[in-house]
């Protein structure tokens, strides 16, 4: 029995899944060591913006509400940005005006917020519409200390979910050109911050807004069977 359940269908072997320990950085850089000491470091392709939503979600999923919820609300943020940095491709402003000008807003959302609202129109032709649940909630949790509940979170990161869709879906059907540049070059950047001599390797990219008929209970049911794997696992 136990050489069958090794076997495929096929009839090759199947090589048993291994998880490690891992660390990702600032730059989105995935750093792990093997059993053996071997050093390895991974490029997160996804941007900040799903990775700071992915972490959201992990957190809620261990009850750690006012936790899961910051992560969301800067996810929302560097959706914000996302879509700014794509725009200005789009537009044509090249790449040094864009930084030399975000130097002005880097600390301060509201103002980051109030450019991408006003951008906004221009790419998507329609202006942009912010459910009042997301700042009253993040304001109360962040500024009051209010400690939120689960049904709370949850409710909250559905509709975080469904706004960054909509950006990026915007991005995606009006310049997907620039997005995938914007994404490409990023990418590149981040192999710059690997350590030099250290093997890398990329990550799998799945842009969860991209896919058009994906509802958050799915995507949430699917990250949680990736997160619970490496515990049923062992190393």
């Amino acid at each position: 029995m136990k050489k069958a359940a090794e076997m495929s269908r096929t009839g090759r072997a199947l090589i048993p899944v291994r998880f490690f320990p891992a660390e990702i950085d600032d730059a989105g850089v995935v750093y792990t060591t093997c059993e053996h000491g071997h050093h390895t470091a991974m490029i997160h392709r996804n941007r900040k913006h799903q990775i700071l939503f992915e972490s959201g979600c992990l957190a809620l999923l261990d009850d750690y509400t006012n936790e899961a919820l910051s992560s969301f609300s800067a996810a929302l943020e560097r959706a914000y940005e996302f879509f700014i940095r794509v725009s200005y491709r789009k537009l044509g402003v090249s790449c040094s005006l864009l930084e030399s000008s975000w130097k002005q807003i880097a600390f301060q959302s509201e103002r980051q917020f109030g450019a991408f609202v006003l951008l906004f129109p221009v790419v998507a032709g329609k202006s942009f519409s912010l459910p009042q649940i997301i700042p009253e909630l993040r304001n109360k949790v962040i500024h009051r200390g209010y400690i939120a509940r689960s049904n709370e979170v949850l409710e909250y990161a559905k509709i975080v979910f469904l706004v960054i869709r909509e950006i990026v879906q915007v991005l995606n059907d009006k310049c997907p050109t620039e997005m995938w540049a914007e994404m490409n070059e990023a990418a590149e950047l981040q192999k710059k911050n690997v350590p030099q001599g250290m093997e890398w390797t990329w990550t799998i990219i799945s842009e969860f807004d991209l896919e058009r008929d994906l509802t958050f209970e799915a995507w949430l049911t699917r990250l949680k069977e990736q997160y619970e794997a490496p515990r049923r696992s062992v190393v």
